[in-house]
């Protein structure tokens, strides 16, 4: 293949794709490939998409892979990545994909089976979930420097499945990155589900309530606090009863002062997930939009939480703060910047207050 085309060409206006990626192919192509032709010394179409797969054809496409000269038009990223959202499992062997990519190929993914479990939490659901979630977690753990990717994918809408796995990705990233704690492949397990159900009873209540523009009144605030107790019913329904999951959904509103809910617990009482879930969850609701607000900036919705130590267990805060401004360029020159560090502290302070 043409150097000057694999440089070029290919980098900028197409995306090599592989045998494993093809493995999932089936019955009809969902996107168009590509072949770089010696003759015209170009990339020419090959097959266009939804073209009928037969035994042939799929002889011939994976001996262009093999041979490294099989491509997708980059125009048709999207769809590709809609596709392999849905095969989680190829992500794992695949090497084409950079990280940021496949960030986003996880995020449209789990949060396809977040919303399928949560609008019919039946067991089904749910162990598809499981499966995803395995997969995410085998991803991580083979590559912890992963996370940064993940967390530069979060989603910033007012949604409650987005909310889940932002809080998924969010919390995955802290739990890998504490110093305080060390990690375990199986307990990782036990916390994606735990961070990714954290918030399955907020679909019971009506959608007028969470959705109401304004500051809620006290009754709607009890209102809104009952989706812990819909929560652990749910759970109980579906026999659930893996600790690790139970911490999360029933303790990530309680606070280390007592001063949460819905038992009021302390922190004495409350485990290191719980605490994670706490922290990971508090955090996507300030950076997500709101329909009462705008998302806000994540320095400043991590310095509101350093500033809540009484709250928040603050190593995991920490964790936080540094994991944001190390992997993040636009954040680690906003701390730099003392101006508008001060402008931050200023507003952290004043949403304290509040």
């Amino acid at each position: 293949m043409s150097e000057t085309m694999h440089e070029f060409e290919s980098a900028e206006q197409f995306l090599q794709i592989s045998n494993n990626i093809i493995s999932t192919f089936k019955g009809r192509l969902p996107v168009s490939l590509c072949i770089y032709s010696n003759e015209m010394n170009r990339v020419e179409p090959y097959l266009k998409k939804e073209t009928r797969l037969t035994p042939k054809k799929i002889e011939r496409i994976n001996n262009l892979c093999d041979e490294g000269n099989l491509f997708v038009p980059k125009k048709e990223y999207e769809m590709l990545a809609e596709h392999l959202s849905k095969n989680l499992g190829t992500m794992l062997t695949e090497h084409h994909l950079d990280e940021e990519d496949a960030a986003r190929i996880f995020h449209d993914g789990l949060k396809t089976c977040v919303s399928s479990f949560y609008t019919n939490p039946v067991q089904e659901n749910i162990e598809s979930l499981k499966t995803n979630l395995a997969i995410f977690c085998e991803y991580l753990w083979v590559d912890r420097q992963r996370s940064s990717f993940f967390f530069n994918a979060l989603d910033r809408s007012n949604c409650i499945f987005a909310h889940a796995v932002n809080t998924l990705f969010t919390g995955s990233a802290l739990y890998l990155s504490s110093q305080t704690h060390t990690s375990d492949k199986l307990e990782m397990n036990d916390l994606t589900l735990g961070l990714a159900i954290h918030d399955i009873g907020m679909t019971q209540l009506p959608a007028a309530l969470k959705n109401k523009q304004g500051p809620l009144i006290y009754k709607e605030k009890m209102r809104i606090q009952e989706h812990v107790d819909i929560s652990e019913k749910m759970l109980n329904r579906m026999e659930i009863t893996n600790e690790t999951v139970i911490s999360c959904v029933l303790d990530h509103h309680e606070r280390l002062n007592g001063q949460g809910y819905p038992k009021g617990k302390k922190a004495d009482r409350l485990s290191f997930e719980a605490r994670i879930c706490a922290v990971a969850d508090a955090f996507c609701a300030m950076i997500s939009s709101r329909s009462y607000r705008k998302p806000i900036n994540p320095v400043l919705a991590a310095i509101v939480l350093s500033k809540s130590s009484e709250q928040y267990d603050q190593s995991i805060v920490n964790t936080l703060l540094k994991f944001i401004v190390s992997h993040n360029r636009e954040m680690k020159q906003i701390l730099a910047d003392k101006k508008k560090l001060a402008q931050l502290n200023a507003m952290a302070d004043n949403m304290c207050r509040q």
